[in-house]
């Protein structure tokens, strides 16, 4: 449960992605601080989804595909707050070579995130709550990035974007920041937990580190959000929690 004392009423967030994960602890969060929360799924319905999405406007969205967020666009008015958490999941029936341009497509702009982002910067910017707008990114836009880039490269190639577009989106009175999950490092247990084979490889059990969970980010995208972090843009946050598997 998340409980600083934010207060967003009256404030519309959009949380794509907000059926599941961070997105949707996300989504949740904004919801029991007062907001009107929309939340983007690339399913038809909400009820095909294991969670309660009834407490969310729901809009089906595939962001690999321009028009689908064109059309999005038309079945939404102002936009205060963006969360961007809708991970990369291209449809399984393109072909390698359709999959490719795709790919090539969201290293540019045209369908992913950034388009998306880009597209709401005029309703954002003009947002009228505390503090201005606000767009946080997450862990699923990097993934969008792994498409055409190593994980390494995604993330460095993310923090880029996020600064350049907090100090464009600064002048414009909104604010771009990202929030990103930590991946557990692999841990060598000590020399007692190690088992010797007799070929003279060493089988070891690994201890697991725990990700961030997606109520822990959830927090921190709620605090961008916030009035309180109005001096915050162009920033990446990487976070890492103790409670794992609700990612």
């Amino acid at each position: 449960m998340i409980d600083f004392g934010f207060d967003f009423t009256g404030r519309h967030v959009v949380v794509t992605g907000g059926t599941r994960g961070v997105g949707l602890a996300t989504a949740q969060a904004f919801v029991a601080a007062g907001a009107e929360v929309s939340v983007t799924g690339t399913k038809v319905l909400p009820s095909l989804y294991d969670a309660d999405l009834s407490r969310f406007s729901f809009h089906q969205l595939q962001l690999s595909n321009s028009d689908a967020i064109d059309g999005f666009l038309e079945r939404i008015d102002h936009v205060d707050v963006l969360v961007n958490a809708a991970a990369a999941r291209l449809p399984g029936s393109i072909d390698q070579h359709e999959r490719e341009f795709v790919a090539h497509s969201a290293r540019h702009g045209f369908v992913g995130p950034v388009r998306l982002t880009n597209k709401l910067r005029h309703r954002i910017s003009s947002s009228a709550s505390g503090g201005g707008g606000s767009v946080i990114h997450t862990g699923a836009s990097r993934r969008w990035l792994e498409l055409t880039h190593s994980p390494v490269e995604a993330e460095a190639e993310l923090i880029a974007q996020t600064r350049r577009a907090g100090a464009t989106w600064g002048r414009l009175g909104a604010r771009v920041n990202a929030v990103l999950d930590v991946p557990p490092p692999a841990v060598t247990p000590p020399a007692h937990q190690q088992v010797h084979m007799s070929g003279g490889s060493v089988l070891t059990r690994r201890r697991q580190q725990l990700n961030a969970a997606a109520q822990d980010v959830a927090s921190v995208v709620m605090f961008l959000a916030s009035s309180g972090a109005t001096a915050i843009t162009g920033q990446t946050i990487h976070v890492t929690g103790p409670r794992a598997g609700r990612l």
